[in-house]
């Protein structure tokens, strides 16, 4: 009796977080200012020239004033802090999604502490070798943040 009794809290419990994560995704303002300084336009089909893999092959540590704090292959001269929460971040080679090429962003401290902000990611407009990135608190404002940046294929 006490195993059912378990499972009847179970159902309601996931409807519950999934209301919750629902509720959340729609609650968050959507990312506008980045598309005003990577170009802006609308987002268009694509279809991938090369398959993505998920190997990465280019790796970065930005600090939140967009100097590096370490990479793999990337081009720090040509890495950027372009104004309150966007960067470029260059890695040399074209690594536009169009080529395959896949990006996970995670904010991080790159120390101890804590950030609540999310980031997002895209092809740099006038530069195929950079990733561009737009990073927002839960308000939708502009927030500058240090990152890890992968790129794969």
């Amino acid at each position: 009796m006490k195993k059912m009794k378990r499972y009847v809290w179970g159902l309601p419990l996931v409807l519950i977080a999934l209301l919750g994560f629902a509720w959340s995704s729609l609650s968050r303002p959507a990312p506008q200012r980045g598309a005003a300084l990577n170009g802006g336009g609308a987002e268009p089909a694509v279809t991938l020239s090369q398959a993505t893999r998920g190997v990465v092959f280019y790796t970065a540590a930005i600090n939140s004033d967009g100097t590096v704090a370490s990479c793999f292959s990337c081009n720090p001269a040509a890495t950027t802090h372009l104004g309150t929460g966007a960067y470029q971040v260059d890695f040399g080679t074209n690594v536009q999604a169009t080529n395959g090429f896949s990006r996970w962003l995670q904010p991080d401290t790159l120390a101890a502490g804590s950030i609540s902000t999310f980031c997002d990611t895209a092809d740099r407009v006038g530069d195929t070798n950079a990733v561009f990135v737009n990073c927002q608190d839960a308000t939708g404002a502009a927030v500058d943040t240090s990152f890890f940046l992968f790129v794969a294929r």
